[in-house]
Order: structure tokens, then C-alpha cells, then sequence
């Protein structure tokens, strides 16, 4: 799993460093959001992941989109091993 996520330099980042953490996780949205700078322009992509396995793909606005495991267009996957 490869993730992005928006900076956030405004988080407390102990606030959320336990075994369970994920961006994608609906009761934080509202914590990330809160944490917008100016940097984030415009987009409205403020997470996303690539699955190594399957080559899948997710991404939310923390707002009111999400799209988890996604099939895209030349999508491939990268196994161990694979260059």
C-alpha cells in the first residue's frame, strides 16, 4: 500500500499515532479538514492510495466523496519482485 495525503504542518500528530489510524477513516474527516491550508488550493482529492497487490486505487475529499478500490485504466498491479 503507497499513500498521499495533503500536509497538515497545523496537526497534532500524537493525537493520532496509534495501531489503528487511517486517513480514510469517517470520524477524522473533520479533524483533517479543519487542518486546510491555503497550499491546498483548489483540488478536491486530499487522500489517496495505491494497493501493490491488485493495483486498485482510493481517494477522498473528507467531505461528502470517497471512491475506494477502484479499477482504472492501465491499472496493474507491482508484486514483490516485479521491476
Amino acid at each position: 500500500l503507497v499513500g498521499i495525503v495533503r500536509p497538515m504542518s497545523n496537526l497534532d500528530q500524537s493525537r493520532y499515532a496509534n495501531d489503528n489510524f487511517n486517513f480514510f477513516a469517517r470520524s477524522l474527516r473533520d479533524d483533517f479538514l479543519a487542518a486546510r491550508t491555503v497550499e491546498w488550493g483548489t483540488g478536491n482529492v486530499h487522500v489517496c492510495d495505491y494497493k501493490c497487490g491488485s493495483g486498485k486505487m482510493g481517494w477522498s475529499n473528507w467531505d461528502n466523496e470517497e471512491h475506494m478500490w477502484v479499477d482504472w485504466e492501465g491499472r496493474q498491479g507491482c508484486d514483490p519482485g516485479d521491476t
